[in-house]
């Protein structure tokens, strides 16, 4: 059996705690002017009756003359207290709630628990508990908590907290009281951290092995390895010889704002110190946790629900395993409507006539838009309108370079993103080009060394694929392709895992 380590908040305030037990606990309270025993018992204490052993305790000659600074030692036991509850306060993911029987509890906002409740968190799941005093914990995803012990003092705002970590980890934010110290525990496999009021986070590796990182307040550690001082910005592990710095932010500054693909590219740059990352991306506007991961590449490519705003929130790991400092950036996903794939030439771009022929998957159920331009950042357009046909012909009024490009619309008429720019040359004089083999075509992605496949299936047997075929670009010959209406899937590969998804229930092949 592992010998408990001892993590104990070393805080300077007007009361603090002696003793380590439940009922041996004793609080130790600075007296004000005015006070006496007697009205001090009737604010703080269960019973009048504590006074004669109050004044014994602490060898008071007189219970009606106090000298104002003095301390009084008394037993937690001996003060007004009520049992409390814990109030999930908000969960994302898949969360598991058992009350101290056993039964199971549907877990939403609001739901009161009771000591003895146990709690477990699924992949990407969180959930936040707030106490009777307004600390928070915050349970993180793959996690297990036991909810052991909950005291509230009344007369003065405190509570009493013991629970314990079975696995995982979980950030705790102490409301901190200087009348009465919170008396805050979290009890893991292999250690017990106590805090009266600060801001840390506790995470239960294995039954060996506790971190504990301190963003305010300060920790002192002591473990079969020796005792150490874990202060605020700083992080330790029980068996370890010294605290080190908690690792930086991570910068941020290269994660792109908006993402026209999904799952989107978030991409930072790794920092000297950085071996790792615990991130997560909750929605914007709801704020729910869609998901927790930890990663070893300064990278993350998630598969998001729907076009809106995220938010990206890491933090880094050194070498040592401690986790650092928060850095988030926030982006928006614009991936949908899929941009209309297009029927091509292939490579031939030059021609004499001044005809701009599309020929696309638009149709009246999946209207496109298209811009017609100059130049091909597209900030001179010449013309722009709506697709409704798979085929479309524009007279151009010159000759030279022409560039255009098409989006899909949503269903308020608005385009998505759009796909890859095309090029047209208008020449003046005839030049001699064979016919170019036909294409179907799809837009590239930004990723390294990807991999293009397309699945045709027919739309009654989506599930049954009829042909395949993977391509470096998102080209394929349509002379190789069966004819008729598919339902056609494109998956994209790329390096660091990259794996993206586009559907078109509809596609009529010639």
């Amino acid at each position: 059996m592992n010998k408990t380590a001892l993590l104990a908040l070393c805080l300077s305030s007007h009361a603090s705690w002696a003793g380590s037990g439940g009922d041996e606990a004793t609080w130790q309270y600075t007296v004000q002017a005015g006070d006496t025993l007697w009205s001090f018992a009737a604010k703080h204490l269960s019973s009048p009756s504590y006074v004669p052993k109050l004044q014994q305790q602490n060898g008071i000659a007189n219970p009606y003359r106090l000298t104002p600074g003095s301390q009084l030692v008394v037993p937690y036991s001996w003060t007004r207290q009520n049992e409390s509850s814990v109030t999930i306060e908000a969960l994302s993911g898949m969360v598991s709630v058992q009350d101290s029987d056993g039964q199971a509890l549907k877990a939403a906002p609001g739901l009161h628990l009771q000591a003895g409740s146990r709690i477990s968190t699924g992949k990407d799941a969180m959930l936040k508990l707030r106490m009777a005093d307004g600390s928070m914990l915050q349970l993180w995803s793959n996690s297990k908590l036991t909810l052991g012990k909950q005291v509230f003092y009344p007369t003065t705002g405190a509570i009493q907290s013991q629970n314990r970590l079975d696995h995982g980890s979980a950030s705790n934010a102490v409301v901190p009281r200087q009348l009465m110290p919170n008396r805050y525990q979290i009890y893991t496999p292999s250690a017990v951290t106590t805090v009266r009021g600060t801001e840390f986070r506790v995470r239960s590796l294995d039954d060996k092995d506790t971190a504990t990182e301190v963003l305010h307040g300060k920790v002192s550690l002591a473990s079969d390895a020796g005792e150490i001082d874990i202060p605020a910005g700083f992080g330790g592990r029980n068996g370890g010889k010294q605290s080190v710095a908690l690792p930086k932010a991570p910068a941020l500054d290269g994660v792109i704002t908006i993402s026209p693909f999904n799952p989107p590219l978030l991409e930072w740059h790794k920092q000297e110190g950085e071996a790792g990352y615990q991130l997560a991306i909750s929605d914007a506007q709801t704020q729910q946790q869609l998901y927790n991961r930890s990663a070893e590449t300064a990278r993350f490519y998630p598969e998001l629900p729907q076009n809106g705003r995220y938010l990206l929130t890491i933090r880094a790991r050194n070498a040592q395993g401690i986790e650092g400092y928060d850095a988030s950036r926030g982006f928006m996903l614009a991936a949908s409507p899929l941009p209309p794939l297009i029927f091509s030439d292939g490579k031939r771009i030059s021609q004499r006539g001044q005809t701009l022929w599309v020929g696309s998957s638009a149709s009246p159920e999946r209207p496109a838009w298209l811009q017609v331009a100059r130049d091909p950042a597209f900030a001179d357009i010449w013309y722009q309108g709506r697709l409704e046909q798979d085929s479309f012909a524009l007279n151009l009024p010159d000759k030279g370079k022409w560039y255009w490009r098409l989006a899909s619309l949503d269903s308020q008429g608005q385009p998505g993103p759009y796909g890859n720019t095309q090029e047209l040359r208008i020449k003046a004089w005839y030049e001699m080009s064979l016919p170019g083999d036909r294409k179907l075509q799809a837009r590239r992605y930004p990723v390294a060394n990807a991999r293009y496949t397309l699945q045709l299936a027919r739309p009654d047997e989506p599930g049954r694929i009829v042909w395949q075929q993977s391509a470096a670009e998102p080209s394929w010959s349509l002379l190789r392709m069966p004819s008729g209406r598919f339902a056609a899937t494109i998956l994209v590969d790329g390096d660091g895992g990259y794996h993206a998804e586009e559907r078109y229930p509809a596609l009529l092949l010639p």
